[in-house]
């Protein structure tokens, strides 16, 4: 009798392990085929926007458009309520939250080739174009996205994250507000986007504190409100790309390759982030220094806000600081030797200053490479007004031969007097040094 109870569980344990390993096998085929779904839905998207009606009027672009995100909510609506299925419902809302800046960008479009007529820019793609559209018209489009933007924004991310649903619609309304402006000049947009960048940066830090938005959905949600933006900047980039732009972009690409990519990982890409925002940042400085009016390709001095941003980085950078500040006192020596075998102008004073500068760096951070620099930049500045010695000395020899001797009496003594400290403190001085990196 005990054998045959013994006999039943282990069929019963079994089958237990068997349903279980037929269960997970289905969630996997499941997870597989939801994630094809979304890929063959924006890949089929974005190809139909790129190909398939660049020979269609504005306005029926725009419908076209309108209703595939009324596709997707219809989608959504039935998981939600006819199959009772909330993860299908949140991918489809979640899709529909992703299309409403395009349809946003294209009444933006139309909006500023009606409020700039035949001074508008064109765009290079006729699918971009979004020209002579009746103003009526376009006043029901921008009706029918804003109450779109709402109803559905607000459907997707109560769906995807219930509790941040008012800073998540507070984020979304104000990009695509931006993005709605009419404004393609070459200080607007710049302007524009760097505070929506750090408006949503802040939102961000605030919504990662939250454990749900670690979450898949959450993160979904936090990337929804950052496509604004994103559109944004891939509009802009189309058209002629002005000089505050650039540094705009260039200064975005290093808060987020220095800064913000360690606060989500731990791995390589730290280090491939960083290297890119510092050649960003680089990039940046010689892009204004290129559009300086009375530029010169030798004058090293403009270039010494490079060895700036160099030390400024490593105070932010995670991965060698100190190759940071080497590099930066050793281009600003190589710029300081520059200037002043070129006799440019300011060169003396600036080789003082910056031999200073980086005496101080290195006391600081007990390091001897922009110690040296330092001492190095500012000998070489102190030679160069030694020039002038030279040449008050060959106009008038006999009164700056008893000036010199004076010196020489007056130092000899100090020195007698106080030789014992001096050399106290030269050993320690030197003992110290060794110690340094």
């Amino acid at each position: 009798m005990s054998a045959y109870k013994f006999d039943s569980r282990t069929k019963t344990w079994i089958a237990n392990e068997t349903e279980v390993s037929n269960s997970s096998a289905t969630q996997n085929i499941i997870r597989y085929l939801r994630w094809a779904g979304t890929a063959m839905i924006v890949i089929s998207a974005i190809g139909f926007m790129l190909q398939g009606h660049a020979d269609l009027l504005p306005a029926y672009r725009y419908w076209l458009g309108l209703a595939f995100t009324f596709l997707l909510c219809l989608g959504g609506l039935i998981c939600a309520y006819g199959l009772k299925e909330t993860t299908g419902a949140r991918i489809f809302f979640a899709l529909g939250v992703a299309f409403l800046p395009v349809q946003v960008s294209q009444v933006s479009a139309m909006l500023y080739n009606f409020s700039q007529g035949d001074l508008a820019l064109q765009l290079p793609y006729s699918w971009l174009q979004f020209e002579q559209v009746q103003p009526s018209l376009i006043a029901v489009d921008l009706a029918i996205s804003a109450v779109l933007l709402v109803l559905v924004s607000y459907a997707g991310f109560a769906m995807l994250a219930r509790r941040q649903v008012k800073m998540l619609m507070v984020a979304m309304l104000l990009g695509n507000g931006c993005l709605l402006l009419p404004i393609r000049d070459g200080i607007g947009i710049p302007l524009m986007i760097t505070c929506l960048f750090f408006i949503l940066r802040a939102i961000e830090h605030r919504l990662r504190e939250d454990s749900a938005m670690q979450l898949y959905e959450g993160l979904a949600a936090r990337v929804l409100i950052s496509l604004p933006l994103l559109i944004l900047v891939g509009r802009s980039v189309l058209h002629p790309v002005s000089l505050v732009l650039s540094v705009v972009l260039a200064a975005i690409v290093a808060v987020i390759g220095i800064i913000d990519i360690k606060r989500y990982t731990d791995s390589s890409l730290v280090v491939v982030g960083q290297w890119f925002g510092t050649f960003a940042t680089l990039l940046a400085w010689l892009l204004v220094s290129n559009n300086w009016d009375d530029f010169v390709p030798t004058h090293y001095g403009l270039l010494l806000p490079m060895v700036l941003l160099l030390f400024v980085l490593s105070a932010f950078v995670e991965y060698y600081p100190r190759a940071y500040r080497g590099i930066g006192a050793c281009l600003a020596f190589g710029l300081m030797a520059g200037a002043l075998f070129n006799e440019q102008a300011f060169a003396p004073l600036l080789a003082l200053a910056t031999g200073v500068l980086l005496s101080l760096i290195g006391l600081r951070q007990h390091e001897k490479t922009p110690f040296f620099c330092g001492h190095l930049c500012f000998l070489g500045g102190i030679l160069f007004y030694c020039r002038y010695a030279i040449d008050a000395y060959q106009h008038a020899p006999w009164l700056s031969s008893i000036g010199l001797g004076l010196l020489v009496l007056l130092a000899a003594s100090y020195l007698e007097k106080r030789q014992q400290i001096i050399l106290r403190k030269v050993d320690a001085y030197w003992d110290e040094l060794k110690n340094w990196d």
